[in-house]
Parts: structure tokens; sequence; C-alpha cells
């Protein structure tokens, strides 16, 4: 049992380190249709604060630094990139929008139950289940999006720091 344990032990304590990755970037999008991100309610703020009344911006935080760019052509690649999982977004709306009238339903199939039968509270009970599949399909699709967005974000906003298309903020 020793022999396993030393080996493994030792296989983890020389691992090299990992190299950043597109995880550890953190942005928010901010345009005249919204925002899009992937850090905290903080990042959010302050991209708020750095905003020139209505104009778009991207700001981002990588490697603890923080960046600005109002570049409209890279602002609107940046968009490009984000589009897939806004209308993924969308779309689990929707079906979340339909979950809701079904539970909704549900509960007064509940409270008629008796007088009505199993048979509605299971039809209703196989139409959720099926929401429910398909939004599961959603999320790992949503999941998927993201994580190329992420890549594909992660190179513009280092080429815009190359650049000088970003500027430093903190």
């Amino acid at each position: 049992m020793r022999w396993i344990v030393l080996p493994v032990t030792l296989a983890l304590a020389v691992a090299p380190a990992q190299p950043a990755s597109a995880a550890d970037l953190s942005y928010v999008l901010v345009t005249g249709h919204g925002s899009t991100m992937s850090g905290s309610t903080d990042d959010f703020r302050r991209a708020e604060a750095f905003r020139s009344g209505d104009a778009p911006l991207l700001y981002f935080r990588e490697n603890g630094a923080a960046y600005v760019i109002r570049d409209a052509a890279l602002l609107s690649r940046a968009e490009a990139i984000m589009k897939p999982q806004q209308e993924l977004g969308a779309r689990q709306g929707e079906l979340g929008a339909q979950q809701g009238e079904l539970g909704r339903r549900q509960g007064e199939l509940g409270s008629e139950q008796g007088r009505l039968g199993a048979r509605m509270a299971d039809s209703t009970s196989r139409q959720m289940g099926e929401l429910g599949r398909q939004q599961g399909l959603l999320g790992q699709e949503q999941a998927r999006l993201a994580k190329i967005a992420q890549t594909k974000l992660q190179v513009l906003v280092a080429n815009a720091v190359r650049q000088g298309k970003a500027t430093r903020v903190d």
C-alpha cells in the first residue's frame, strides 16, 4: 500500500502549475442591448462606473489588473462572441416561463386532484419532466458556449492590451 501512495504523492508534488486559463478572465460587456458578464456584482458596479452615459464598454479583470475597452470595432467583435450565449439564454427564459405556467396549473390541479383524478396530474408531471429535460440540455449547451466565448474573449482582450486599445483602470 505504501508503494502506491508514495508515487502518487510525489507525482502530485512535482506537477507543474497550470497556466492561466480562460476561466481566469472576469468581464462585463455593457451595450445598448443589455449586459453580459462572467464575474462578480462588484465587477458589474465597476463597469457601470466607467461608462460614459449609455456608451457601450467592455470591462475586464485578468491576473489582478482591470481594463476597459471602448473601441467600437472591438466591442462589436465582443458582442458577436457573446451572441450565441444570449440567444440561448432567451430560449432558456422561454422554457422557464413554460415551466412556471405548468407549475401554476399543477398547483391548481393539486387542489382539484381528487375530483379530476390523477390522470391530469400525471400529464402535467410528464410535461414538467420533459421541460426539465430540455432545460438541462440547454444548460449543457450554455456551458459549452460559455467556454468557447470565454476563450475567444480572452484572445480579444489579450490583443487589445497588446495593441494599446485597452485602458488599465486600477
